[in-house]
């Protein structure tokens, strides 16, 4: 380890080390000879402390990259593998080439405060913590020797009113007769729409339904695998498979998907062409231009019929909320909600529904102290 001074008044700190076999040079060029014997000092600190100084010179948005790719791409949904992947383009965006090693704490919570101009606040937090898992063990392999995301400040948008997720009563019955006249293979967005709000399913859920996963004789509808666009197959449910489930139906249901099925046979005999072997998959929602409609599709249509209704506008996956509220405010017992919606603990269902619960607890209180007031002489 040396520092010497060069011909154009900068000072050169150079440090020999041993990597395997092979011993490596790591030189810098400082202005100041303080500053050459303050980087010596501490890359001696790191040598001796086990640094990894063969992955310094890698970038922030590099290094989350090769994270995921090692830690993160196998055994995730697509739609957890997304999510790192859009975590990525956010950090290239940012930071660009800036090494990790040169990340500060101030840097990075510059870095949160603008994610938090653009998102709300649990798409920060989740950001975050995908980013804060990529640094520690950055931080375990000695690349870094200090944790920039420690004690940051998440910020972003105030979420939604949960009274914004769902359809009131009056509205859920207002779109689901809507839904039953109008449904049909002619417009099978209605005929999905129609489907989550009966069974509380997510849009994936019911994108991969098949026809051999509904038991017409029981009337039980099978979850246990999702529609993935992107690879136009199947893929696990939410939680690798954790959402996996049973989903009881009416008779009069039953006899709606009947009625699909049919519609669908006859619409490409009609073109002489036959259902089952154009709808290879056996999909239940195989539209008659041969495809899976996506979830902006569906987005699109119930925001139209929200319109022509005059009701809230809402998404495909309110469908899910207001199935629940629905089932909650009609006195289904919570761990039903939770196994119909095929949470994995009840305590999930519980937060997603506080204020329903809340609601309901309210009623129930009216009713306990009117029943408790019996038989006492009135004054």
């Amino acid at each position: 380890m040396s520092i010497r001074k060069m011909s154009n008044g900068r000072y050169q700190a150079r440090v020999s080390y041993r990597d395997g076999v092979k011993y490596r040079q790591r030189s810098r060029m400082f202005k100041r000879k303080s500053e050459a014997e303050l980087w010596e000092s501490n890359m001696k600190v790191d040598l001796n402390n086990g640094a990894d100084l063969k992955r310094r010179d890698i970038s922030f948005a590099d290094y989350f990259c090769s994270w995921v790719e090692v830690y993160k791409t196998h055994g995730v949904s697509q739609h957890t593998n997304d999510m790192y992947l859009l975590t990525y383009k956010h950090l290239n965006a940012y930071f660009g080439g800036i090494k990790l090693t040169d990340i500060s704490r101030e840097d990075y919570q510059k870095f949160m405060n603008e994610f938090g101009e653009n998102h709300g606040i649990a798409t920060s937090r989740k950001t975050n913590q995908q980013i804060r898992s990529a640094v520690q063990n950055a931080l375990a392999d000695n690349i870094i020797n200090r944790d920039f995301t420690f004690r940051v400040k998440v910020t972003g948008d105030k979420p939604k009113p949960q009274e914004d997720k769902f359809l009131d009563l009056d509205e859920y019955e207002k779109l689901r007769a809507y839904l039953i006249e109008h449904a049909d293979f002619n417009s099978i967005s209605n005929c999905m729409l129609l489907f989550q709000l009966e069974t509380g399913c997510r849009f994936e859920e019911a994108a991969g339904i098949t026809w051999d996963h509904i038991d017409f004789n029981i009337g039980i509808i099978t979850i246990n695998r999702q529609w993935v666009p992107r690879e136009h197959n199947f893929g696990p449910t939410k939680g690798n498979g954790q959402a996996d489930g049973k989903i009881t139906v009416p008779h009069s249901f039953l006899s709606f998907l009947t009625d699909l099925q049919q519609q669908a046979t006859d619409y490409f005999a009609d073109q002489g062409l036959k259902y089952t072997k154009l709808n290879k998959l056996d999909l239940v929602f195989y539209s008659k231009w041969r495809t899976i409609i996506t979830n902006d599709a569906a987005n699109s249509a119930l925001r139209a019929i929200c319109t022509k209704l005059d009701i809230k506008s809402v998404s495909s996956h309110a469908m899910r909320h207001t199935h629940a509220s629905v089932l909650i405010q009609n006195g289904a017992s919570l761990p039903y909600v939770q196994h119909r919606l095929r949470h994995k603990k009840l305590e999930t269902t519980v937060n997603n529904y506080i204020h329903l619960i809340e609601k309901v607890n309210g009623e129930s209180d009216q009713l306990t102290m009117k029943l408790m007031s019996k038989g006492f002489p009135k004054k």
